[in-house]
């Protein structure tokens, strides 16, 4: 499996050095996802996954997408999201109330997301009942009834932090792609929320990852490590111009975790090359 996904990265690099990107059908690239994902450095993991269309919210792959996992920083999807929609991207804290510069909520999300800020991010969640007007509750009912205002419920899950440092946070894949679906498509923060990711090969903490392939530029999202922990959570952008939403959170392997990384750089450069028909199956 290790050769696999070296093939597959070999195959990216040299189709955009050529010119053109190899394109494969929707069974071809449920077939190598599950590949990857089964690669033996993952063997003794909990693996969890899934690719959504962001338009119609088709299932593309699945596996393990209702698990519970640790998201690690994927948790600052949440808390960026979730303050987003309370207070508006116009919200400035104020001086010497809370933690957080006095700088709008605005310019506040990319410097959250893009570098994967913690004590922002953490500082953010303390300060959100507040800055919401709810301050008789904990930030995590409010994002509770937040998101289930909105129809994605969050029983079983549990949000201890803003910045994903407490190994007590669990989110599932399916979660967090309906999160990233909601925002890119029904919130009115969908546009700053996503400008606000780690671009492939160009921002943040992806800005070293699938530097000269054809996902290069098409993939932003936000990744999350602990020990044993690593996570990508975010948006695809496919040669053929498909919008996807995407989330694979890979808990309790022993390898390094630049392995586990190139085995998701790997899934995010079969999800780019993918075509994709309107009547394909996907079972």
């Amino acid at each position: 499996m290790r050769q696999r996904s070296r093939h597959l990265i070999l195959i990216a690099a040299a189709t955009l050095i050529a010119g053109a990107a190899r394109a494969g059908d929707l069974r071809q690239t449920q077939n190598e996802i599950a590949g990857l994902l089964a690669h033996p450095v993952l063997r003794e993991a909990e693996v969890g996954a899934q690719v959504l269309r962001l338009g119609d919210g088709r299932e593309i792959y699945a596996q393990g997408a209702d698990r519970r996992l640790i998201p690690a920083s994927n948790m600052k999807l949440v808390i960026v999201a979730t303050a987003l929609e309370l207070l508006g991207a116009e919200w400035t804290p104020k001086p010497g109330l809370c933690e957080l510069p006095a700088v709008p909520l605005s310019e506040l999300a990319p410097r959250i997301l893009l570098p994967s800020d913690n004590a922002l991010a953490d500082a953010l969640q303390r300060a959100l009942p507040a800055a919401a007007g709810r301050p008789e509750i904990s930030a995590r009912r409010l994002c509770a009834e937040t998101w289930g205002e909105r129809g994605l419920h969050m029983q079983g899950l549990c949000w201890l932090d803003g910045s994903g440092l407490e190994r007590g946070d669990l989110l599932t894949p399916a979660f967090t792609a309906a999160l990233l679906r909601y925002m890119g498509l029904q919130s009115r923060w969908g546009e700053l929320f996503r400008a606000s990711l780690p671009v492939a090969g160009r921002s943040g903490t992806l800005r070293h990852r699938m530097l000269g392939t054809v996902a290069e530029g098409r993939i932003q999202a936000k990744t999350g490590t602990l020990t044993g922990v690593s996570t990508l959570s975010g948006y695809a952008k496919t040669i053929s111009g498909e919008e996807l939403v995407f989330s694979m959170m890979m808990n309790g392997f022993d390898c390094d975790v630049a392995r586990v990384r190139r085995i998701q750089d790997a899934v995010c450069l079969s999800i780019v090359t993918m075509e994709l028909q309107s009547d394909a199956p996907t079972g």
